[in-house]
């Protein structure tokens, strides 16, 4: 089984990552490719073709996701566990 939970977190241009689910100008965008480039800054490119230049300190909001994996155990007991990963 898996599952997944999203957050939405305030982070700096420097925190993008793949994966992350940028809104702008109210269409969300989910990021694709991440390269530096001179000043710090981080070149985002997304999943619709749209590319979005980030400064190392502008604040951004970000839905990320983060997976998470639920599998069975066999107890000492002989019962099932769950163990998330």
């Amino acid at each position: 089984m898996n599952g997944s939970t999203s957050q939405i977190l305030t982070t700096i241009g420097d925190g993008a990552r793949l994966g992350d689910v940028i809104t702008t100008g109210g269409n969300p965008h989910t990021v694709t490719n991440v390269r530096r480039v001179a000043g710090g800054r981080k070149v985002l490119e997304f999943a619709d073709g749209n590319v979005y230049v980030l400064g190392p300190a502008l604040l951004i909001q970000v839905m990320r996701t983060s997976r998470t994996r639920v599998r069975l155990v066999a107890g000492r007991d002989g019962l099932a566990r769950v163990a998330l990963s």
